[in-house]
């Protein structure tokens, strides 16, 4: 057993801080009920993966960038977990969704879906360029590498151009 009046060592009490920080910041992102799971889950991973990440740094611990990093990750990790099974919980499949495109004819839906892709043209003619390409069977690799842009940050841009394009829709009144 420790003897009470030895001091700790220097690995407990950067964990010690490195814990309250952690505790710190997710108490401000996540409910109170939540914090110490999250805490514990990010500690885990740091202990486990981190004398890893600080081999050849010269440091006995991995940079708190990296920590803080893989406490973004469990936090976010959380939330996405829990928009999924909330999402399930609430019956809010998929299918439940009355599909107000599906409601028209052939002729109608083809005519709103261009009708948004030009609205769409007025404001981002990258973004309409790229969704109708994808439509017609364009590969979004080829779309980026065609733009000249990596590919990582082109389905970004994709992903945001997708959203432009449901708000159109949706002020249509059809709900993509």
């Amino acid at each position: 057993m420790d003897n009470p009046n030895t001091p700790p060592s220097l690995e407990s009490q950067w964990l010690a801080q490195l814990r309250q920080r952690f505790a710190e910041i997710a108490a401000r992102r996540v409910p109170e009920d939540a914090v110490e799971d999250l805490v514990h889950d990010a500690l885990g991973i740091v202990l486990a993966k981190g004398p890893d990440e600080a081999q050849g740094t010269g440091q006995p611990h991995p940079s708190l960038r990296w920590s803080f990093n893989v406490l973004r990750n469990v936090i976010g990790n959380y939330y996405q977990k829990r928009r999924h099974h909330d999402g399930l919980e609430g019956g809010n499949f998929p299918d439940d969704r009355p599909d107000a495109l599906a409601a028209l004819t052939t002729d109608e839906r083809s005519r709103t879906i261009r009708e948004a892709v030009d609205e769409l043209r007025q404001s981002r003619p990258n973004c309409a360029h790229w969704l109708w390409s994808i439509a017609q069977g364009s590969k979004a690799g080829d779309l980026a590498n065609g733009a000249q842009i990596e590919q990582a940050a082109f389905y970004r841009k994709l992903y945001r151009c997708r959203k432009f394009l449901a708000e159109i829709l949706h002020r249509k009144g059809v709900s993509p």
